[in-house]
């Protein structure tokens, strides 16, 4: 058997299918992240707001 029988010719477009397939999952991952920083921020930022906002009601 041949190298040629045992491996497809490449076709022109399968490496720009593979390299949208890998940016689909970079930006997936990014996303995912960026999802995941924004919560920790929102949270630290509504931990702040409540305890600015209780120490105001506890001096008026």
């Amino acid at each position: 058997m041949t190298p040629s029988q045992t491996t497809p010719t490449p076709q022109p477009g399968d490496r720009l299918v593979a390299a949208i397939e890998a940016q689909t999952v970079a930006i997936e991952r990014a996303m995912l992240k960026a999802f995941w920083t924004q919560l920790a921020g929102l949270t630290v930022v509504m931990l702040v707001a409540m305890t600015v906002f209780v120490f105001v009601v506890k001096a008026g």
